[in-house]
């Protein structure tokens, strides 16, 4: 658990709705239902509070494309390499987000990423393969 004060990136009110729901809460309680809610909190959380409750959120939709379409788009966003060509470097937050998902949990989202891409109705499945080729590639070495 990332703490009360890091759920989200700032305190607007979409923010502070989604922080209100989260806080003090464990991943694993939160039902489908209430994750429909609040599917822009993938967005809104901090690296920190999408590493704890990321898996709320593949779990809960997994195999549910229909009902939470956008849900695994939005989770795919998150991980989805620069699309500028090899001159696009990633952001300070894509970094930061990045540095905290090891490998093992990259490729949990690459596997969770893989069975919605054989779903009937993805949303842009080509940018859903890249994204799950670029999950499955190690970091360089330092």
């Amino acid at each position: 658990y990332p703490g009360d004060e890091r759920l989200t990136k700032c305190k607007c009110a979409d923010c502070t709705k989604i922080a209100n729901h989260f806080r003090g809460t464990k991943w694993h309680e939160h039902s489908l239902d209430k994750l429909l809610d609040f599917p822009t909190a993938i967005y809104q959380f901090t690296p920190e509070a999408l590493r704890y409750f990321l898996p709320a959120f593949m779990t809960k939709s997994l195999g549910q494309w229909e009902e939470t379409c956008l849900m695994p788009f939005l989770i795919m966003r998150q991980f989805a390499p620069p699309t500028d060509g090899a001159k696009a470097l990633p952001t300070r937050e894509q970094t930061e987000r990045w540095a905290l998902f090891n490998m093992a949990q990259r490729l949990a989202v690459a596997a969770y990423l893989r069975e919605y891409a054989r779903a009937e109705n993805v949303l842009q499945r080509e940018e859903v393969l890249r994204t799950i080729a670029h999950l499955e590639t190690p970091a360089p070495a330092k």
